[in-house]
């Protein structure tokens, strides 16, 4: 019987871990996407990725920084 508690809870957390890397992967993809780490976060998904692996706008200036889209083609 504890066996099955052991694997059951080992399994939950395994879920876990694996969901909040997935969350944190497509953050950081969507925010490579928009060209968005100059400027604060877009969205509550970008904010908590940014959060977890400890990154920031860190009081940039936007006007030295320009979009990326602007600039390529």
């Amino acid at each position: 019987m504890a066996g099955v508690v052991a694997v059951t809870v080992a399994l939950f957390l395994g879920g876990v871990v694996t969901g909040v890397i997935v969350v944190v992967a497509l953050a950081i993809r969507r925010e490579d996407r928009r060209y968005t780490l100059v400027r604060e976060a877009p969205d509550r998904m970008s904010h908590s990725a940014r959060r977890l692996n400890g990154v920031g706008s860190r009081n940039l200036d936007a006007e030295f920084f320009p979009v990326v889209r602007e600039l390529a083609h």
